[in-house]
């Protein structure tokens, strides 16, 4: 099997990109994708489902720490129950890839799978800001790919896009650079490539850790609920849903935090533009269904930017923010006036 992962803070283009990728695959090789939110409820999964795909959601933790035995499980059921040929990993935006890689380099699945390549997709526009925003956690995203896909070129001016450019290759000089709007590359760019070195470095690392300690360490496979398979619109496409209760940490060491606020009937456009644009900085990232207009819409918004899409079909009404020392009553507040105009 092989495993292609997918980072990139929030809002840079990882679901875009997921979704180019499905929509463009070999559709002979039999293909799942995972997609792993920070948050309590998942609107990536259905953004990306209708591909003709099985879905797997891992939501309310983080791929890196709390979710790596329901990852390997996750992995181990696609291809033993399902005989699924390539899954596609989209990480949270808060995921650090070396801990990711470190579950994968000690997997027990270890002879059967083919890792990488690593992406990381970066919001060319904005990267500087995320730079000095994030430090380090930010960093390790690119200094661990294999690709960075310098996504929303048409967004930066030239002067951003050398100054970010110039940063990517001081922090990584070994990755290979796409720039892209809207996340459009060629799937051979990502899917025809070699396992990457880094992982196979991770393996050996913790192999010779294993010499010296005379044992080799397992990821916790104590997971107690099953994939369950349903029909989705697409008739084969399967969605699986993976609960957490209270006692999972979302995510120990990322710096944010999410939570849920549930649409209440039609909002009006004018509203959402105003609640939208008067958003704290400390508010990162939101992205959900509401009804706009009457009409059932996506929502997504990121440090600023605000994208709003039709999204025939959708039945959710959630919205999920995402930040750091958010003022979560005072934006429910807000959000509440959307309907007004």
């Amino acid at each position: 099997m092989q495993v292609n992962l997918l980072f990139g803070f929030l809002g840079s283009g990882k679901t875009t990109l997921a979704k180019h990728l499905l929509a463009r695959r070999d559709l002979a090789t039999k293909t799942a994708v995972i997609v792993n939110e920070f948050g309590e409820v998942g609107i990536d999964g259905d953004i990306l489902r209708g591909n003709n795909v099985d879905v797997v959601e891992l939501n309310s933790g983080c791929l890196c720490c709390t979710l790596r035995g329901s990852l390997m499980l996750a992995v181990e059921e696609l291809r033993d129950k399902a005989n699924v040929e390539r899954v596609i990993v989209e990480a949270t935006g808060v995921a650090q890839p070396s801990e990711l890689l470190e579950t994968l380099a000690d997997s027990s699945l270890d002879g059967g799978l083919q890792i990488g390549p690593l992406v990381t997709v970066v919001d060319i526009a904005k990267f500087s800001k995320l730079t000095t925003m994030l430090g380090d956690f930010y960093s390790d995203q690119i200094e661990s790919a294999d690709i960075v896909i310098a996504n929303k070129i048409d967004l930066a001016s030239p002067e951003q896009l050398e100054e970010a450019t110039r940063q990517i290759r001081d922090l990584n000089p070994k990755a290979t650079i796409l720039f892209a709007e809207q996340c459009e590359v060629k799937p051979e760019q990502i899917f025809e490539r070699e396992a990457p070195g880094l992982v196979e470095k991770a393996r050996q690392e913790l192999l010779e850790a294993a010499r010296r300690d005379g044992e080799r360490r397992r990821p916790d496979h104590a997971h107690d609920s099953a994939l369950a398979h349903h029909d989705d619109d697409a008739g084969s496409a399967g969605h699986h849903h993976h609960d957490h209760g209270a006692h999972d940490d979302p995510h120990e060491g990322a710096p944010a935090e999410s939570f849920v606020v549930t649409g209440a009937g039609t909002a009006r456009r004018a509203g959402v533009e105003r609640f939208f644009t008067g958003l704290p900085s400390d508010v990162w990232r939101a992205k959900g269904f509401i009804r706009i207009d009457g009409v059932p819409s996506l929502v997504q918004y990121s440090l600023g930017q605000l994208e709003i899409t039709p999204a025939p079909g959708s039945a959710s009404e959630t919205i999920v923010f995402i930040g750091q020392a958010m003022d979560r009553a005072a934006i429910e507040s807000r959000f509440a006036l959307t309907g007004r105009g």
